[in-house]
């Protein structure tokens, strides 16, 4: 078998896929576009998976590319031989084209000939049917592998945990996958009908295809698609340990040299290898998420990196490591690993700044927290739940540290002493800062007992007095809160709006003629009592005092706004749509409004232009509101839409707008459409199977939003010096495909060849021409070949195509394409080639490009 680089397969990978008519797609950032269910892309499939459900249409039925992905989910394995938290994924697609058959026979064809493993080190399984799913046997697999050659000895039947493939929502496209095995020798062999080992011995290197072949539905059965498709990848670390011939994915070209790094600057200090390559993993992919500028932090995110830099900072720590440099590990792998991640480069400066700023911050915390640890090791044999909570609360240790260090001292921890404790200041802790209390107002329903509903007067006012009912902090009921003091109010009257109907809460002050107190979050029980949270801001307040409610009115005016659009755009849905399109949620803030509902078809810019002109029509006619409280039945009947009947009381409030709009809502409304001024969508996109989301915003914000797009609209149009409305006619004309240039008619000499400033090396010039083709590349590789030189071609005016070639005397200790590569993230490049010739485009000055290829060479 031959050993291949991490390189040369992704070179063998994509070339295979291009000959087998696959589009070759950029790969996308580490940070999900439009998708909340993900932190961070974690599958090939990931950035393009509307292609897969229908709401996005592909480029192409067949493709492939190389993607970057980072997936915790295994952590607490890391440090064993193949997995990691980031890696490249090599993946290829097939969207409503070839199936099963062809699926597995690419595969095959790629593995064995392309990269030349041995036919029988390679095992595969396939779905084994489940009675509980109502799926049967994946018999078609089975199959197709039988018929490229493998024997059925070496195809294993596996089930749904390990080869069905479902929906990452309750819904979805789904169906049973395959996936290829490498027989490392180590260990039991498989023999059929017993275990199948993949810890040890068969190492999962490529998932060969996810047969998206069925849609679970919301009752739990499984019906067709109406297209098939298929979803293949390959972990590049995986495959390089093995056509390295490595036992480890930390031997290989793409991990051992971090590796190295870090047992040099350990030094005499000695750690367990584990732990080496714990920190190898980590410290990558802690790169990898900085140079997105993701900053370390507690939440979202940045948890990630923080948690991944912390742990290898107690690795060091624990092991009584002082002052390892751990900022020459993050330089070593930004300047060795740009080529392959080009932000590591352009965003270095950030990543290096972030880092020290983690390091710095949790090295005070880390010293402290193991000083005290030793400590207590001294005085006891055993670490209580009130110490884990002081080292985790007050030292900031994280608790897995504590564990380790326990284990390894042979000490007692009371684990679930310290959750009670934890769980305990979580639970005082939720009304801290800037309070939110949807979670809490179940909690206070004791305090809240003897409290009567509150008189609610803001639907028109946005100034009332009132009584100060009850003061609560920390969960408890208090006479008074003092200033700076984060608190929770209960008032006899109140005009501030309740967070409910996918409106956002009102915000504002409460005061008296000596203190202030600003609001922040107002959220009500199911007994109408409000409940507003804030901090007092000045002076003192105590129950009984009396107050002034006064309400932001400018930020009403633009959720009244939102929400009445909301009711505009409903309607304007219905008219472009059908009635049968209804409300599946919906989000009123001052700044935008978002609207989801029901609808299986795509949402065409022509549609949008459409409903946007039939709710600016509305807004225009100025219509007033009209607002009545009637029986729920009487309203319903009376045509006013209602949505999840039963949460409604006998009596409702039904806002309507003329003809337009007639709908039970308890939200806050603009009196005339006229007030909205203008309404512009911002985005409209799929979320789910048959529900749409619209995000769209008004008056001010939507005008700011227009004016900034005429303003790029206008740059664009200088820069292509056109007139605006030629924008598109310019651009379409310069991405579609010209006529071939007539090629240059004085042949190119050795007269054109340049000195390249590159300090010893007298090999190598560069030549530069106005325009030029195919024939172009032939001449300077010709020229190349003959003066025994490396040219560098620059062929364009303002779009430029480089073109390195490398004489035959020469390739064996430098290649074209690796020159490119390097050369490719300095002048914002792309391209490809071969060891002989490869070209590249870029729009960068000549007079940029010549001192980067002279610092190359």
């Amino acid at each position: 078998m031959e050993k291949l680089s991490s390189i040369e397969i992704k070179d063998k990978f994509l070339s295979f896929f291009k000959e087998k008519d696959h589009m070759e797609i950029t790969d996308s950032s580490i940070i999900p576009k439009n998708d909340p269910t993900l932190l961070f892309i974690n599958s090939g499939m990931a950035p393009i998976k509307n292609y897969f459900t229908g709401v996005e249409k592909p480029p192409y039925p067949r493709l492939c590319d190389i993607q970057p992905c980072i997936r915790t989910i295994d952590i607490d394995s890391i440090g064993d031989k193949h997995h990691l938290t980031s890696f490249q994924m090599l993946g290829s697609w097939s969207i409503n084209n070839y199936f099963k058959e062809k699926a597995i026979a690419l595969a095959f064809e790629f593995l064995t000939e392309r990269l030349n493993i041995p036919q029988e080190k390679l095992y595969v399984t396939v779905f084994s049917g489940d009675e509980e799913l109502g799926i049967p046997c994946d018999d078609e697999a089975y199959e197709y592998w039988r018929k490229v050659g493998m024997p059925e000895s070496h195809i294993v039947k596996c089930g749904k945990d390990d080869n069905f493939w479902g929906p990452t929502a309750e819904t979805g496209p789904c169906g049973p996958c395959t996936e290829i095995f490498f027989d490392t020798g180590e260990g039991e062999s498989y023999v059929p009908g017993k275990e199948f080992d993949t810890k040890k011995r068969y190492i999962e290197i490529w998932n060969a295809g996810v047969f998206m072949q069925f849609n679970k539905n919301a009752d739990g059965t499984f019906s067709k698609l109406s297209f098939t498709s298929v979803d293949t990848g390959a972990g590049l670390e995986r495959l390089a340990m093995v056509l390295g011939g490595h036992k480890s994915v930390y031997e290989t070209d793409l991990l051992a040299p971090i590796k190295e790094k870090i047992e040099s600057l350990l030094g005499e200090n000695k750690i367990p290898e584990r732990d080496i390559l714990i920190m190898t993993d980590h410290l990558r992919t802690a790169c990898l998420i900085l140079s997105e500028k993701v900053a370390p932090s507690n939440e979202g995110r940045g948890y990630i990196p923080r948690k991944l830099i912390r742990r290898c900072m107690m690795i060091t720590g624990k092991s009584g490591i002082k002052n390892f440099d751990f900022s020459a590990v993050i330089e070593f792998i930004l300047e060795n690993y740009k080529n392959i991640f080009a932000k590591f480069s352009t965003n270095k400066a950030y990543i290096v700044e972030e880092f020290e700023k983690e390091h710095n911050q949790f090295e005070k915390v880390l010293t402290g927290g193991l000083e005290r640890l030793a400590t207590i090791k001294n005085e006891a044999s055993k670490i209580s739940a009130a110490d884990a909570f002081d080292l985790v609360t007050t030292y900031g240790l994280p608790i897995d540290i504590i564990k380790v260090y326990a284990e390894e001292n042979n000490m007692e921890l009371d684990e679930k002493g310290f959750e009670v404790k934890l769980e305990e200041h979580k639970s005082k802790s939720r009304n801290t800062g800037k309070i939110s209390g949807k979670n809490l107002v179940k909690d206070l329903s004791g305090i809240l007992s003897e409290c009567r509903a509150t008189k609610f007067f803001g639907y028109n006012s946005s100034i009332c007095e009132a009584e100060i009912v009850k003061i609560i902090k920390d969960e408890k009921e208090c006479k008074t809160a003092e200033e700076g003091e984060n608190a929770i109010l209960v008032l006899s009257d109140s005009v501030f709006y309740a967070e409910s109907g996918g409106q956002c809460a009102d915000t504002g002050i409460i005061k008296t003629e000596n203190a202030e107190f600003e609001v922040t979050d107002v959220q009500k029980t199911s007994e109408g009592i409000f409940i507003h949270f804030g901090k007092v801001k000045s002076g003192s307040l105590a129950v009984n005092n009396q107050v002034e409610c006064i309400v932001d009115e400018t930020r009403r005016l633009k959720i009244s706004n939102n929400h009445t659009s909301v009711h505009l755009l409903q309607s304007a849905l219905q008219q472009l749509y059908g009635k049968n399109v209804h409300q599946a949620g919906s989000k009123v803030e001052p700044d935008k409004l978002r609207f989801d509902f029901n609808y299986d078809g795509t949402i065409t810019d022509e549609e949008i232009g459409k409903l946007e002109r039939i709710v600016n029509s509305n807004i225009r006619k100025n219509i007033s509101r009209k607002v009545e409280i009637m029986n729920v039945q009487d309203a319903i009947q009376s045509g006013a839409m209602a949505l999840f009947e039963s949460k409604y009381g006998e009596n409702v409030r039904v806002v309507s707008f003329g003809d337009v709009s007639n709908e039970l809502c308890g939200g806050i409304h603009t009196e005339k459409t006229g007030n909205i001024g203008s309404f512009v969508i911002l985005s409209a996109e799929g979320i789910g199977k048959g529900i749409k989301r619209i995000t769209a915003t008004t008056g001010d914000d939507a005008n700011e939003y227009v004016r900034k797009k005429i303003n790029d609209l206008n740059r664009i149009a200088k820069l292509l010096k056109v007139k605006p409305e030629m924008v598109l006619e310019k651009i379409q004309k310069e991405i579609s495909v010209k006529p071939h240039k007539k090629e240059e008619t004085r042949p190119i000499s050795e007269s054109d060849i340049k000195p390249l400033n590159a300090g010893d090396n007298t090999d190598c010039g560069y030549i530069e021409v106005s325009e030029g083709g195919k024939k172009t590349v032939s001449e300077i590789g010709k020229l190349s070949d003959k003066f025994g030189k490396i040219l560098v071609g620059i062929v364009g005016t303002d779009k430029k195509q480089v073109i390195v070639a490398v004489p035959d005397s020469l390739v064996a200790k430098v290649q074209a394409n690796e020159i490119l590569k390097i050369l490719m993230p300095k002048i914002n490049g792309k391209g490809g080639g071969n060891k002989k010739v490869a070209t590249c485009g870029t729009d960068a000055k000549t007079s940029d490009i010549v001192p980067e290829i002279a610092k190359i060479l």
